[in-house]
């Protein structure tokens, strides 16, 4: 993705062969996993650390033009994605096996949001900050679409990933919650 010659902008079709590329990538990793796992209990050895580099290689923390929202382009949690993406530091750079397929593999992992969501019959608010360089617009939807109550709502309000950006925006945050619960017959304690 740090090609120039594939972007940013990307077009549809290097993003739609650039995400199966990852996917196929995730797979690979995945039956690595397994198939270690079946090699060291043959030795009575429960697991062990690998590393995974390039972690941070989302098309969407470079190209505004992807899921647009008011998010500052190039950025990550970590800063400059390119430097994130090949440092040694980030969510997901040093696993075991075992947490490889319990947290990160798409094919083994419970900790996929849906599955969950669907049995999320409260009241349930969401709200989305409208620059998150993290949780991306379609995210923030997917996990509303989701989630099984009838008593719902989405918002999007201004601020960065946890509105860390200003003591402003997490004091609105707080009381949208605030009149929310409120609302629903809750109150904060």
């Amino acid at each position: 993705m740090y090609d120039p010659a594939n972007g940013p902008p990307y077009d549809d079709e290097f993003f739609t062969r650039y995400r199966a590329a990852q996917r196929a990538r995730n797979d690979r990793l995945t039956d690595w996993c397994i198939a270690r796992l079946g090699e060291l209990e043959a030795h009575g050895v429960g697991d062990q650390l690998f590393v995974m580099r390039r972690t941070w290689a989302d098309p969407r923390f470079v190209d505004p033009a992807i899921d647009p929202s008011a998010r500052t382009t190039p950025l990550c949690y970590l800063g400059d994605p390119r430097k994130a993406n090949g440092g040694v530091f980030g969510i997901g750079t040093v696993s075991t096996l075992r947490s490889w397929l319990t947290m990160w593999s798409l094919r083994e992992s419970d900790c996929r949001g849906v599955p969950h969501l669907q049995r999320l019959d409260l009241p349930t608010l969401l709200v989305q900050p409208d620059a998150d360089n993290g949780v991306f617009p379609s995210q923030a939807a997917e996990i509303f679409d989701a989630i099984a109550a009838t008593d719902k709502q989405f918002l999007t309000m201004p601020g960065r990933h946890y509105f860390e950006d200003s003591p402003k925006h997490r004091e609105d945050v707080a009381d949208t919650v605030a009149a929310w619960l409120h609302d629903h017959g809750s109150s904060p304690t």
